[in-house]
């Protein structure tokens, strides 16, 4: 790795990124120079790992079984139903201007109550499924943007399709076969049960993983220039809302307002600072610790590619040869988590009451 007074970042990264796997076509923005913290004495406590309500358990297994539930697309001149799905453009508004983080463009959602947005999905309930609406509904003191907490909002929606959806009979054999979790409902509900089990303890994992990277953040002394955090809100604003707004042929205005209350919003603010903090962390730590990239490492980051894309390990590799830039993308995971697992190999992990 080159020296950090001449290091880059290629936006877009995990955490972590190496020198010479920076996509030429990325843009380049020189960083602050940093001293490798300690690893000394990194130390995280979790909760101990709590039960599952009936409703959680039963509320997981139909999302597992969807899948297999029959679909039944509504008429444009037929009413929409609770428990329907609605493909939808909604964006909030507040004070006139356009709530971070609201705008969602093509997205199926379920016609069921939102505690984040009450009233919302209540009146869709008897629309068209080419309709458009308007709600003004009051956002609750759990709103995700604080600043909002409290105050009236106005969503804009735009309805484009609704889909009536039906679970076929849970018990019949023939959907347990489907299933593949069980020859009755009983056993399925166990096996749904184990496996959000598991997922617990993987979200405990990444929580511990978080945790002692935050703490080393905590031990890194740099000062990120405003440029920097700016830079990396205005890619992240780019690949999601930025699109958005665009497809939808918002003017020029309305696009600069929607970036700039990316911009001055502090939650993101702080989150981005702290992503880059750590990604310069891990940087200098593995300069420091003379980390190399290992074939095991970048084989790792190919089968979880594989695996969620549904394709096999050698059908990934033909398309990163036809593509070089997914190279460096493959690169930048596997430095990351090369220098995660180095630095999680330092930390004590404990677990409340145990």
């Amino acid at each position: 790795m080159s020296s950090h007074n001449a290091s880059s970042l290629s936006f877009g990264l995990p955490q972590y990124f190496s020198q010479s796997s920076l996509d030429e076509q990325s843009l380049l923005v020189v960083l602050p120079e940093v001293e490798a913290p300690s690893l000394e004495g990194l130390s995280v406590t979790l909760p101990t790992p709590q039960g599952f309500t009936a409703e959680q358990v039963q509320e997981r297994f139909l999302e597992l079984a969807r899948p297999l539930a029959a679909e039944l697309y509504r008429y444009p001149t037929e009413q929409i139903a609770w428990g329907d799905e609605v493909l939808l453009n909604i964006a909030g508004y507040s004070q006139g201007r356009l709530i971070p983080f609201s705008l969602r463009t093509e997205v199926w959602l379920p016609v069921q109550p939102d505690p984040l947005l009450p009233g919302l999905y209540e009146a869709l309930v008897g629309r068209l499924p080419n309709e458009g609406l308007t709600v003004d509904l009051l956002l609750p003191a759990t709103y995700p943007v604080e600043s909002l907490r409290g105050t009236t909002a106005r969503f804009v929606v735009q309805l484009q399709a609704a889909r009536q959806v039906t679970y076929p009979d849970l018990e019949s054999p023939k959907f347990l076969e489907a299933f593949g979790r069980g020859k009755t409902l009983a056993e399925a509900m166990r096996n749904v049960v184990r496996q959000m089990e598991d997922e617990a303890a993987q979200l405990l994992l990444l929580q511990a993983q978080q945790q002692v990277l935050n703490q080393v953040a905590a031990r890194t002394r740099v000062v990120l220039p405003s440029e920097l955090v700016d830079e990396e809100i205005r890619r992240r604003w780019s690949a999601t809302e930025g699109r958005s707004v665009s497809e939808l042929q918002f003017n020029g205005r309305e696009q600069e307002e929607s970036l700039a209350t990316w911009l001055n919003d502090a939650d993101t603010r702080a989150e981005v600072e702290q992503r880059l903090r750590i990604s310069l962390a891990l940087g200098a730590i593995c300069k420091r610790d003379g980390l190399t990239l290992t074939p095991q490492a970048v084989e790792k980051v190919l089968r979880d590619e594989a695996h969620a894309a549904g394709l096999t390990i050698g059908e990934v590799a033909d398309a990163l040869r036809a593509e070089p830039q997914h190279l460096a993308r493959i690169d930048q995971v596997a430095w990351h988590l090369m220098a995660v697992d180095h630095v999680m190999s330092r930390a004590r992990i404990h677990i409340a009451g145990a």
